[in-house]
C-alpha cells in the first residue's frame, strides 16, 4: 500500500496542473459547442501516432483543455488513452482524464516507488501540429486501471521554450481564460485527497469531493472577469 502519509507537500520535484482531458465523438462539431456554449476558442492540435486519436487545444496560458478523439478505432482499442476516452464517450462523461506536469519525470517516478506504488513503464508520445512543429513528451501513469480515472497522469514535456500549448494563441470571446480549479469526484473521497496531495501537493487548483462516480467531476475557470464552469 502507498504511503501517502510520508509527504504532504507533494512529490519532488514539484508537479503542477497541466491539462485536463474532455472526450468528443467529432472534433470540428466539440470545438464549435464549446465554443458555442462557453466561448472557449479550440485551435487544430494533430494526430497521436499508434493511439488511434487527436485533439483540439484550448489555451489557458499555464494550462489547457484538450478535446480529445478516437480517430482510428484499431488504433484507439490497443492503446491505453484510446480505450479509455472510447469507455467516457459511451457513458457520455464529460471529462476523461487531467495531466499533471513536471520537468523531471525520471524522479517522480522514482518518488512514487519510494511511496510503494507500483507505476507502469513511462510512455514515449508526440504529435505533428499543422504547422509541422512535432512536440514530444514522457507520461507516466500513476492509476493502472482500464477507465477514466480521478488520479491524474504526470507529463514531462520535451519542447522548446514557448511550445506549450496552453501558451498558443487565444481568442476566447470573454478574453484571455485561466484555470482556477478541478474539481474531482470520488465514491470515498479520503483516499484520494491523500493520493493526490502526495502527487499535487496542497495546491489551490484542485478539490476532491465526494461523487457517485470516480473522475472528473468540473473545471472552473475564469475569463472576461467571471467565473466559467464545465461540467
Amino acid at each position: 500500500m502507498p504511503d501517502f502519509t510520508q509527504s504532504a507537500k507533494g512529490l519532488q520535484p514539484a508537479t503542477v496542473v497541466d491539462h485536463i482531458l474532455l472526450p468528443v465523438a467529432d472534433l470540428d462539431a466539440g470545438a464549435q459547442r464549446l465554443y458555442e456554449q462557453y466561448g472557449l476558442q479550440g485551435i487544430p492540435g494533430g494526430r497521436h501516432p499508434n493511439v488511434g486519436t487527436a485533439n483540439v487545444i484550448v489555451p489557458l496560458g499555464l494550462q489547457y483543455l484538450e478535446l480529445i478523439a478516437v480517430v482510428d478505432q484499431e488504433e484507439a482499442a490497443s492503446s491505453r488513452l484510446g480505450a479509455r476516452v472510447a469507455q467516457a464517450l459511451r457513458e457520455g462523461r464529460t471529462f476523461v482524464a487531467w495531466a499533471l506536469r513536471t520537468q523531471d519525470l525520471d524522479a517522480v517516478r522514482a518518488s512514487l516507488q519510494a511511496a510503494g506504488w507500483d507505476p507502469p513503464p513511462i510512455a514515449e508520445g508526440s504529435r505533428r501540429r499543422p504547422d509541422g512543429q512535432v512536440l514530444s513528451w514522457r507520461t507516466q501513469d500513476v492509476g493502472t486501471g482500464a477507465e477514466p480515472s480521478a488520479i491524474p497522469f504526470v507529463i514531462e514535456w520535451r519542447i522548446p521554450d514557448g511550445l506549450h500549448p496552453g501558451e498558443a494563441a487565444s481568442s476566447h470571446r470573454g478574453g484571455p481564460a485561466a484555470l482556477r480549479r478541478v474539481v474531482v469526484g470520488a465514491r470515498d473521497p479520503r483516499p484520494l485527497r491523500d493520493q493526490i496531495r502526495l502527487l499535487l501537493g496542497d495546491s489551490p487548483l484542485y478539490e476532491v469531493r465526494e461523487a457517485g462516480v470516480d473522475g472528473v467531476q468540473q473545471v472552473v475557470l475564469e475569463t472576461g472577469g467571471r467565473e466559467l464552469v464545465i461540467e
